[in-house]
């Protein structure tokens, strides 16, 4: 004990002619803790709570700017002492100017950072996302300054709030720091050494609270401070925007091509036009298809839509994807299985679950590596719901978890009539209640014809969400604790299901039941999200219920990209888009009674039968793809770690990386690895740039 009151003792007259760094750090931080309660307890511009539940940001924001501030802190102090000890050699004079400078430069920093962090705190309330070099880009026009003004005008928080802030940050910033001053003490640097040890001890606690006891990847990510983002940008941002012109033509041709190999027919032309921003994607209908009968008749029909998003429900552990699992977790999903189109080699397109909703809703896979629900929420990316919307339906997304924790609440806020979402119905029971309520009594009451989306919560990691769970339960493994909480999220699926099934509008609504991905619980070596894009992650149900489906196994390989246009087909519409995906209804799709016989050993090392379809995802880190009956994950971009299995081997127990015996098979191993390479370059350039 000693021994460290001396060093700091030794320490604190070190740093006593900086001191002034050290009040200035604590004025700072004072001022950034009022910006966090003014961004996280207001309203949006638009009314809405800017996040649902505040208590669970706030003491997350306040450690977070203390330790990037502390970080800052120590780098001036270095700075300080070397230019100190510098100017000291070369006089006194020199050395009071120094202990001067450094203070003035470190104030100046400050204030930029407060006036970029204003900037950056509107920005997510207006846009949903940070403020970013590439959001600069996309706003750089002078007339934005025009749309500011009238945005901060009609603020329905508290009109011009932001230019008061803007008015009285500094000086009230530079009034704590003269208050400070007035009270520290000075004598043998005895405040200062008072001060780093409180502030050691501090950060130790913050450190520990934010990365250790209570983490949060997305709460994480709506919280990163403006250092962070500016650091991001000059130094780690990976994006797909370096495409050259001659790049982007021979992606365009491959990608194009492959995509109408397998759609099978012409009834979309890809098209150069103005309207779709020179994107390789943009596609638009032929007449022939406009005139259908079908389109036609499904137009009239005007059927309503049911999307029941199951969170984490994995492939590998729903009944009727594997019949060997006695007794079943899902037994009413089994049972409307058996009277429904499945897909049984459906697969999601992006991880964790901002990744599969974004990639269901736009037809695209998520970006492969930006937080693209923050990242990009201020690029323009249509989804087939806002076609919907567009189009007279009423349309609205009720979710048992908090849309806000991950940014989806602003996508949802741009395609969407409304959201649902209460603290108090976050147990998919309560929240089905409500979803029965309004859906039944409210929605299909309105005269027009509607699209609810249902997102539950219960199956969620670590599986012990789900209501009235013994204590038994939730001390049993991983593995068969989730069986536990998918067989509770399919009891309240199936008391919607049976509260809604004798109305006369349901016989004219089509229900589709999906994940929005799976989890990883040690199969093939990987137990965290972040570790592969095997079945177990991405290996998911899917099935459309409703007029005029047959009960059909259907062994087209898929992706959570091909939702949008089979939707929008099913309502009829045909309209320019960007999907990636195709529509999974086009009457191509080979069926097979079962399909989740494994491959045995005689037939590993032969090339599998082509099978209909393609899937494409990212997965952190990870990318995949599943094309003419091989599914190839590799670590993305280098692709120094790959996998390869057949399509029918859905659990993906025999690997055939590096078994297949004949050259034809060992160049179609190198075909799948620049085919992915070329789809991910064209997606991430897509979502990046937008309509």
């Amino acid at each position: 004990m000693k021994m460290l009151g001396n060093f700091f003792k030794k320490l604190g007259g070190a740093l006593a002619p900086f001191q002034n760094l050290v009040l200035i750090s604590l004025a700072v931080w004072g001022m950034h803790i009022l910006l966090r309660v003014l961004l996280l307890f207001r309203n949006n511009p638009y009314g809405f709570p800017f996040v649902s539940k505040p208590d669970w940001f706030i003491f997350h924001a306040v450690c977070i700017d203390f330790m990037w501030i502390v970080n800052a802190l120590v780098v001036f102090l270095i700075l300080g002492v070397f230019a100190a000890k510098l100017a000291g050699r070369l006089g006194s004079k020199y050395g009071a100017v120094t202990q001067k400078t450094v203070p003035v430069l470190y104030g100046i920093f400050h204030s930029a950072i407060l006036l970029l962090t204003l900037l950056d705190n509107e920005t997510q309330r207006f846009l949903g996302g940070h403020l970013s070099f590439g959001l600069v880009d996309t706003y750089k026009d002078t007339s934005s300054i025009i749309v500011f003004y009238d945005y901060v005008a009609n603020d329905l928080s508290v009109p011009y709030l932001q230019f008061v802030v803007l008015a009285l940050m500094l000086p009230a910033a530079y009034g704590l720091y003269r208050l400070l001053r007035k009270w520290h003490r000075t004598t043998d640097g005895f405040y200062v050494k008072k001060s780093v040890i409180a502030m050691v001890i501090f950060y130790i606690a913050s450190y520990s609270y934010v990365y250790l006891i209570w983490t949060g990847n997305s709460r994480m990510e709506k919280l990163r401070p403006v250092v962070a983002l500016i650091y991001k940008d000059l130094f780690e941002a990976k994006n797909a925007s370096g495409i050259t012109e001659k790049d982007l033509d021979a992606y365009r041709v491959s990608y194009q091509n492959l995509w109408q190999r397998i759609e099978g027919d012409s009834s979309w032309q890809f098209s150069d036009a103005k309207e779709g921003n020179g994107l390789p994607l943009y596609r638009i209908p032929t007449a022939e298809l406009l005139n259908s009968e079908k389109l036609k008749a499904q137009r009239e029909m005007k059927p309503n839509f049911i999307l029941v998003l199951m969170e984490s429900q994995r492939g590998l552990n729903t009944g009727y994807m594997n019949p060997q699992i006695q007794p079943s977790p899902t037994p009413f999903m089994d049972s409307l299985a058996a009277n429904s189109h499945v897909w049984m080699r459906m697969h999601t397109s992006g991880v964790p679950t901002t990744g599969g909703v974004l990639s269901t809703h736009i037809g695209i896979p998520h970006h492969s590596s930006l937080a693209q629900s923050t990242d990009l929420a201020h690029v323009t990316l249509p989804s087939f719901v806002s076609t919907l919307t567009d189009s007279g339906y009423t349309t609205h997304y009720m979710s048992a978890a908090d849309p806000a924790w991950d940014n989806l609440g602003v996508w949802m806020a741009k395609w969407y009539t409304a959201q649902h979402y209460n603290r108090d119905r976050e147990d998919d029971s309560t929240f089905m209640d409500h979803a029965i309520e309004f859906v039944r009594d409210t929605l299909s009451k309105e005269g027009k014809p509607f699209f609810a989306t249902l997102m539950t919560r219960s199956n969620h990691y670590p599986f012990n969400f789900a209501a009235g769970m013994t204590d038994e339960q939730k001390t049993m493994p991983l593995q068969e604790r989730i069986n536990v909480t998918m067989n509770y999220a399919d009891r309240q699926l199936a008391r919607f299901i049976r509260a809604v099934q004798n109305e006369e509008w349901y016989q004219n609504t089509y229900v589709i039941v999906m994940a929005d991905h799976g989890f990883p619980l040690g199969e093939n070596g990987v137990s965290t999200m972040n570790g592969g894009g095997y079945s177990n992650i991405s290996w998911i149900p899917f099935l459309i219920h409703g007029k005029n489906l047959d009960a059909v196994r259907d062994t087209t390989t898929a992706a959570q990209i091909d939702i949008a246009p089979t939707v929008l087909e099913l309502a009829g519409f045909a309209v320019p888009n960007i999907f990636m995906g195709h529509n999974l209804l086009r009457g191509n799709s080979p069926t097979q009674a079962d399909t989740t016989t494994a491959i045995s050993a005689d037939t590993a090392n032969s090339e599998p039968e082509p099978v209909a379809g393609l899937s494409l995802g990212a997965y952190a880190g990870y990318a995949a793809t599943g094309l003419d009956g091989f599914r190839f994950i590799a670590k993305y971009p280098a692709q120094d770690e790959t996998h390869l299995f057949a399509e029918s081997d859905t659990r993906q127990e025999h690997e055939l990386t590096g078994k297949l015996q004949n050259e034809e098979s060992r160049t179609k191993e190198k075909y799948l690895g620049a085919t992915l390479d070329t789809l991910i370059k064209i997606s991430d350039y897509s979502l990046e740039k937008g309509l």
